[in-house]
C-alpha cells in the first residue's frame, strides 16, 4: 500500500498542472452542490418551526434544482478527470511496460483521483455553504420567504457534497485508466500517440439508449399534464448530451469528417493544419465539445422553459375568464368592495375570488416531507365567469364543504382523480376532501379549486383579492373602469391583467437566474479547464510541428481555427439535444408554435465560440512560447 501511496503521489506532483484544472473543477462543483444543500435544509427547519409555506417552497426549490445540478456535475466531472487521465495514456503504458500489473495501474490513479477530490471537495463546499447566505436576501424579495430569514448552516450540506463528487470523480478515474491497464504495453504505446475513433459495443448501446430515453422524455408532455411534464421533457437534452458524449468520437468524428472535406488541400497551411488536427483528434476534442455543449443545452432549456410556462399561464387565464374586466384590490380599497363594485353603473356582476393558504399530503407516510404548502383558490360554485375547462365531474358541486375541485396536474401528482379524496390541512384540521371535478386549465387558473363553505367550515375567512367583472350591455366600458379605479382598485382586461402579474415576477424569477449562473459556472469552469488541458498537452506536437518549419503564428493561427470549429460543433450539438424539449414542453402546455427565448439563445451561442476561442487562445500563447522555445 506504501508503494502505491508513493506512486499517487508521485502522479499527482507530476501532474499537478493538470490535477490543478480538475481539482478547481471539483471545488466550484462541490461548492454549488452544498448551496443547494443549504437551501433544502433551510426549508426543512422552516417547516419544522411550523412556517410550512416558505419551507414547501425552499425545498420543492431545491428539489428541482437538484436533479439538473446533479446530471450537470456528473457529466463535467467526468469529462474533466477522463480528459486529464487521456493525456496520461503514454505514462500509463510505460508504467505497464516497466512491469506494473494492470491492478496497480488503477489502484494508483484511483489513489490521486480521490486525494484530489478529497482535497478540493471539501474546500469548495465549505466555501459554497457560507456562500449560499448571498442568495437570502434574493429569496426575501422574491417573496418566497419572510424578511428576517437566514439560511440554516451545518456540516451537511458539506458532506453530502463531498460524497457525491467522490462518487463521481472516483469511479471516473478508475475507469479511465482501465483501458490502459487492460491493453499490453506495446500496443497501449502506440495507442497514446494514435487515437481511436472507435468506441465499443457497449458504449454505442448505451448512446443509443439514452438517445431513444431522451426523445421518449422530451415528448412525455404528451401523458403528463402540465408542469411535471414540462420538468421531466426539459431533462431529455441532459440525456441527449450524455448521448453524444458516449457517442462523441464517432459523432464528432464525423462532424469533422465533414469539415475536412469541405476545406480545399491547397488553402493556407494553419488551417489546413487545424482541420487534419480535428479530424484526428475526434475522441481528445469530445471532452472539449460537451462541457460547450451543456452550456448550450443548459441556458437554452431553462430560460426557454421558463417563457413557455409564463405563456402557457398567460393563454390559460385569458382562455378560463369570461368576464370583461379583472378588479384587483389596492390599500386603499373598503372591505365591501364587492358590493360597492356591484352597484357601479355598468357593472352586470362582480364575482369574488380569494386564495386560502393549505397543506396537501404529498405521500402516506408522516413527516415534514409528506405535506406541501399550497393555496386553494375559492370560487362560487355555479358562476360562469370562470371556466377552468372541467374534464370530469361537475364545478357547482363545490358548493358543499369538504369538496375541491382539482387541475390534471394536481391529479396526476397527488393520485387523487374524480370521487377520490385528497388529504389537506385547513386551519389547523386535517381533511379529507372529496375530488368532484377535474379540470385541465390549472397554471392559469390554480392547482385546487374548493367553494366558500369549505374555508368557512374550517374558520378561514375568505377575503376577496380578484374581482371579475361582467359588463351590461351598452355600458361605457372607459366610465365603468374610471369609477371603480376611483373605489381604490385596477380595473384591467384579462390580458393586460395577467400580463401585468406575470411581469411583476421578475423577483422570483431573480431566484431561478441566480441557480441558472451557478449552473453555468459549473460547466464554464468544466470547460476552461478541459480547453486548457487540451491545449497545454499538445506542446511536444505543437514542439514538432515547430522544427518542421511552421512558425508561432502559424501555430497561434491553427489553434485558433482548431477553437472555432470545436465552439461551432458545441453549439450545433447542445442545439441538437435541447430542440425536442422544446418541442415537447411547448407541445403539452402551449397553444400555439413552439416559444424559445431568443436573445438568450442568442448569447450564450455567440459566447460559447467566443469562449472557445479566448480560452484556447490564453493557453495557447504560453504553450507555443514553450515548445518554440524548447524547440
Amino acid at each position: 500500500m506504501s508503494t502505491m501511496w508513493q506512486l499517487a503521489s508521485s502522479g499527482v506532483r507530476a501532474h499537478r498542472g493538470a490535477f490543478v484544472g480538475t481539482a478547481v473543477v471539483l471545488a466550484v462543483a462541490a461548492a454549488v452542490l452544498a448551496v443547494t444543500g443549504v437551501l433544502f435544509e433551510s426549508g426543512m427547519h422552516l417547516q419544522s418551526a411550523g412556517d410550512a409555506a416558505s419551507g414547501g417552497l425552499l425545498v420543492s426549490l431545491a428539489s428541482s434544482y437538484a436533479g439538473t445540478l446533479i446530471v450537470v456535475v456528473v457529466m463535467v466531472v467526468a469529462a474533466t478527470v477522463s480528459l486529464a487521465l487521456r493525456s496520461r495514456r503514454r505514462e500509463f503504458a510505460l508504467l505497464r511496460a516497466v512491469g506494473a500489473t494492470p491492478s496497480q495501474v488503477r489502484r494508483a490513479v484511483t489513489l490521486e483521483v480521490g486525494v484530489v477530490s478529497l482535497v478540493a471537495a471539501p474546500l469548495g463546499a465549505v466555501a459554497g455553504l457560507f456562500g449560499a447566505r448571498l442568495l437570502d436576501p434574493v429569496l426575501v424579495r422574491s417573496g418566497m420567504v419572510g424578511p428576517d430569514f437566514t439560511s440554516s448552516l451545518s456540516p451537511l450540506p458539506v458532506l453530502v457534497a463531498v460524497a457525491l463528487i467522490a462518487v463521481t470523480a472516483v469511479p471516473v478515474g478508475r475507469l479511465g485508466a482501465r483501458e490502459a491497464a487492460r491493453t499490453a504495453p506495446t500496443a497501449a504505446l502506440q495507442q497514446s500517440a494514435v487515437e481511436d475513433r472507435q468506441v465499443g459495443l457497449g458504449r454505442r448501446l448505451t448512446a443509443l439508449a439514452m438517445t431513444l430515453g431522451g426523445l421518449g422524455m422530451a415528448f412525455s408532455t404528451l401523458w403528463i399534464p402540465g408542469v411535471t411534464g414540462s420538468a421531466m421533457a426539459s431533462l431529455s437534452a441532459f440525456l441527449l448530451v450524455g448521448a453524444a458524449a458516449l457517442a462523441g468520437p464517432v459523432l464528432v468524428g464525423w462532424i469533422f469528417d465533414r469539415v475536412a472535406r469541405m476545406h480545399p488541400a491547397g488553402g493556407r497551411p494553419a488551417t489546413m493544419l487545424a482541420v487534419r488536427n480535428v479530424r484526428g483528434f475526434s475522441r481528445r476534442l469530445t471532452t472539449v465539445v460537451v462541457p460547450l455543449a451543456l452550456v448550450v443545452s443548459a441556458a437554452t432549456i431553462q430560460t426557454s422553459v421558463n417563457r413557455a410556462l409564463t405563456t402557457a399561464t398567460e393563454q390559460e387565464f385569458v382562455a378560463s375568464v369570461a368576464a370583461d374586466l379583472v378588479v384587483t384590490p389596492t390599500q386603499d380599497a373598503a372591505p365591501d368592495l364587492t358590493a360597492q363594485v356591484a352597484e357601479v353603473p355598468g357593472v352586470a356582476a362582480a364575482v369574488p375570488l380569494a386564495m386560502i393558504p393549505a397543506e396537501v399530503r404529498t405521500d402516506s407516510e408522516g413527516g415534514a416531507l409528506a405535506w406541501e404548502a399550497t393555496t386553494l383558490r375559492v370560487v362560487p360554485a355555479g358562476t360562469t365567469a370562470l371556466d377552468p375547462d372541467v374534464v370530469t365531474g361537475s364545478l357547482a358541486d363545490i358548493d358543499a364543504p369538504d369538496t375541491v375541485a382539482v387541475s390534471s396536474d394536481t391529479a396526476f401528482t397527488s393520485g387523487a382523480g374524480l370521487g377520490e379524496t385528497l388529504t389537506l390541512r385547513l386551519g389547523g384540521d386535517e381533511v379529507d376532501a372529496t375530488v368532484v371535478a377535474v379540470f385541465s386549465r390549472g397554471m392559469g387558473v390554480a392547482g385546487v379549486i374548493t367553494g366558500p363553505a369549505t374555508a368557512e367550515a374550517h374558520g378561514l375567512p375568505v377575503v376577496a383579492d380578484t374581482l371579475l367583472v361582467d359588463l351590461a350591455d351598452g355600458a361605457d366600458a372607459s366610465g365603468t373602469t374610471a369609477a371603480i379605479t376611483a373605489l381604490g382598485a385596477t380595473a384591467t382586461d384579462p390580458q393586460t391583467h395577467i400580463s401585468t402579474a406575470t411581469g411583476a415576477a421578475g423577483n422570483e424569477n431573480e431566484v431561478g437566474t441566480a441557480l441558472l449562473l451557478l449552473l453555468l459556472a459549473v460547466v464554464a469552469v468544466g470547460a476552461a479547464s478541459t480547453l486548457a488541458m487540451t491545449t497545454v498537452a499538445r506542446r511536444d506536437e505543437l514542439a514538432l510541428l515547430h522544427r518542421t518549419g511552421t512558425t508561432r503564428r502559424q501555430l497561434m493561427a491553427m489553434t485558433g481555427v482548431e477553437a472555432a470549429i470545436t465552439g461551432v460543433t458545441a453549439w450545433v450539438v447542445g442545439t441538437v439535444a435541447v430542440v425536442p424539449a422544446l418541442i415537447g414542453v411547448s407541445a403539452g402546455v402551449l397553444d400555439g408554435p413552439p416559444v424559445v427565448d431568443v436573445p438568450a439563445y442568442g448569447v450564450v451561442s455567440a459566447a460559447v465560440v467566443v469562449f472557445a476561442l479566448v480560452a484556447t487562445a490564453l493557453a495557447a500563447r504560453r504553450t507555443t512560447q514553450v515548445a518554440t522555445a524548447v524547440a
